[in-house]
């Protein structure tokens, strides 16, 4: 008897263990059009499960709920475990919308767009593995941890279901040119349209796979090869030049797209030709007068009369700022430059008025610096940290106004 009770022990010890390793990582409360499940053809409410362990877990059994004081509100079924089961460090999405009937990923809940609550239970219908309480959601934005498993939330204006949240690296369009008479840029003789793309991050991110496009409502027009990753690799605070000439014969930069003079749409999507990394509509354009972010990254946009292709926007002379580029949605800027060493600049975007704060936070999450705390008009934000009294390492910043919250990383290095 004492021996079936230690196995019991050790059993139930072992699957509490990978158990405590699951996180309510992201989901959606009010969906028009981010997710869509062919199953029941329609846009459901959905909750992503993420596996920080080293073991595969089959949450087949245990509970899922909208309301923590009912926590065998729905069990999930056992019997799919290759549908329930969650590979380590993999994501599993449930659908709430009701509609059980549709298989075991389906569960009979649906979320409150006006705030509510989340958890996830063991199979004995106590043990509570992971919950959260949320507030209004806006449609279409997702909320969710950054990086995956963390502690810290935020707003996804790309939601992520089945992926990493930390997966859309930090790449801009950021200058382009659309009518071309006199500027060589790829050693041809000849004039191309060109699109450039800079990496605000602090790893290389290779754009091999990815899509770009000059119709948003085509993002997988142009796959950019995957063959040459030593050409394709942006590296931190780097720039990359995509020829826009219709010649992909020439080289894996050289993209099966031409950009209209007369006004167009530029879109850079991830491989898997739904997630967008950045875009832009823009208007008719001057012959041989670049459009970029002044600074590079920044939401501030000006035509170039000295066209900068493959080099910083920040030192440009002869630019001509828009002013009639407002902003439409809550953004964090990664800063720039970054690395850093003393100063960075942040920015940022807000679309209506409310009380805006920025902050400052060493790794251990001590607050460092308050660098906003007042209320602002909607429009694109520019603040300047200046980190020279501090010691080498990563820091955090986080900004905060009203229901929207996002954070990132920055690296000093003295």
């Amino acid at each position: 008897m004492k021996k079936y009770l230690l196995v019991f022990s050790v059993l139930f010890l072992f699957s509490t263990i990978n158990a405590q390793t699951l996180y309510i990582n992201e989901f959606i409360a009010s969906n028009d059009t981010s997710y869509y499940d062919v199953t029941t053809d329609d846009y459901p409410d959905w909750i992503e499960i993420y596996n920080a362990g080293i073991e595969a877990v089959d949450i087949g059994g245990m509970y899922i709920t909208d309301d923590l004081s009912e926590l065998t509100a729905w069990q999930i079924p056992t019997t799919a475990p290759d549908s329930t089961t969650i590979p380590a460090g993999g994501f599993l999405v449930l659908m709430a919308d009701k509609k059980p009937e549709a298989g075991v990923l389906h569960v009979n809940l649906k979320l409150g767009s006006g705030g509510e609550q989340i958890g996830l239970t063991l199979s004995d219908g106590l043990t509570i593995v992971d919950s959260l309480t949320y507030l209004d959601q806006t449609t279409d934005i997702s909320e969710g941890r950054n990086p995956d498993g963390s502690d810290t939330w935020e707003n996804f204006t790309t939601p992520t279901p089945g992926r990493s949240n930390s997966l859309i690296p930090t790449l801009f369009i950021n200058e382009f040119l659309a009518s071309n008479d006199n500027i060589d840029v790829d050693g041809t003789g000849t004039f191309p349209d060109w699109i450039e793309i800079y990496n605000a991050g602090v790893e290389a991110v290779d754009i091999g796979g990815m899509y770009i496009t000059d119709d948003l409502a085509e993002l997988t027009a142009w796959q950019i090869p995957t063959s040459a990753p030593d050409t394709t690799t942006i590296q931190p605070g780097g720039f990359l030049v995509l020829i826009a000439n219709k010649t992909p014969e020439l080289g894996v930069l050289h993209i099966n797209l031409k950009l209209s003079g007369g006004g167009e749409q530029i879109g850079l999507s991830l491989s898997d030709g739904l997630t967008i990394v950045d875009s832009l509509t823009y208007l008719d354009q001057t012959t041989d007068v670049s459009f970029g972010r002044h600074p590079d990254g920044s939401d501030s946009w000006g035509s170039f009369l000295n066209p900068t292709p493959g080099y910083t926007n920040n030192n440009a002379v002869d630019v001509e700022e828009n002013s009639d580029i407002t902003a439409t949605e809550y953004k964090l800027r990664q800063n720039y430059p970054n690395p850093f060493n003393p100063s960075t600049v942040i920015n940022f975007s807000i679309p209506k008025s409310g009380l805006v704060t920025l902050k400052v936070f060493n790794v251990l999450g001590q607050e460092i610096a308050e660098l906003v705390n007042d209320v602002k008009s909607a429009g694109n934000y520019e603040v300047s940290f200046d980190a020279s009294h501090l010691t080498t390492g990563m820091y955090i910043y986080k900004i905060q106004s009203g229901n929207y919250s996002a954070t990132k990383k920055m690296l000093l290095i003295k």
